[in-house]
């Protein structure tokens, strides 16, 4: 199965552009099976409130929605996308898992919000679902989702192994510089033996807030074996990096006769 992680510039407040480019990228992309696209990519990401963010959501009915699932289909390939969900009078940081189908098979809302996404954005309340993609080969795969500060809680990433999943796609719009995040997404998916597909925006954006705020995007899309291992990894250019990797091999969990990572838990004992 060969997934791919999108890393590009979305434009602030500008849908049509973004969904342009999108479909530009995907295009010229070798044939890929799964798509990993970063966190708000069809909205840009510094809103200060909920009123300004509201207009740039994408739900289900959207015709940029409606496009991105006729793409998937036309080209045979699963998307993952960062969106605004408009939902129940609530502003979500989202994230849509469409089918090579062109149907949209799991939707996760952001559980930990990182700073202004606070003001904009309800935590999420649909906790850390599955879902199963088919490749062209006929091969399957288990994904799940998380979107960018999620990292920081290994919770999120053994939620999503617990409940089977394979591969963790991450849309992210990382602003940290810190030297950790690298070295902490290979460690979630070691511990957790789940393939990650990180991808991440680039570019810069201003958060209009009483003294405004430059935020500059990290880049270093990557993708990390369930043993640490980065097989791909960009730098901070526009571009896709992509790989073929086996699914199936993450789902055993056990790595001798003895033990399995999962099994081996003892959840009676733990804070």
């Amino acid at each position: 199965m060969k997934i791919a992680c999108v890393q590009f510039a979305p434009i602030y407040k500008d849908i049509e552009a973004n969904l342009h480019k999108i479909e530009q990228l995907l295009r010229a992309s070798d044939p890929t099976d799964l798509f990993v696209l970063p966190e708000l990519s069809l909205s840009g990401y510094a809103f200060a409130s909920t009123e300004e963010a509201r207009p740039y959501a994408t739900p289900e009915s959207h015709p940029a929605i409606t496009q991105l699932r006729s793409l998937a289909k036309e080209l045979g390939s699963a998307l993952a996308i960062g969106i605004i969900e408009d939902a129940n009078a609530k502003l979500y940081n989202a994230a849509y898992l469409i089918s090579r189908e062109g149907e949209i098979i799991l939707r996760y809302r952001k559980v930990h919000l990182f700073y202004y996404e606070k003001v904009v954005f309800t935590p999420g309340d649909l906790g850390f679902p599955v879902a199963e993609i088919t490749a062209s080969s006929g091969e399957t795969a288990k994904v799940g989702m998380q979107i960018c500060y999620d990292w920081r809680f290994p919770e999120a990433t053994r939620s999503l192994a617990l409940a089977g999943a394979e591969i963790v796609a991450m849309p992210s719009n990382i602003v940290t510089t810190t030297g950790m995040l690298l070295t902490t997404l290979q460690t979630r998916a070691f511990e957790n033996k789940v393939i990650v597909a990180f991808a991440d925006r680039i570019g810069s954006e201003t958060l209009h807030k009483v003294e405004p705020e430059q935020l500059i995007f990290r880049g270093e899309s990557c993708i990390i074996n369930f043993n640490g291992e980065i097989f791909q990894k960009a730098a901070t250019e526009e571009i896709t990096i992509s790989y073929s990797i086996h699914s199936k091999e993450s789902s055993k969990k056990s790595f001798n006769k003895f033990n399995d990572i999962l099994a081996d838990r003892q959840p009676d004992q733990y804070r």
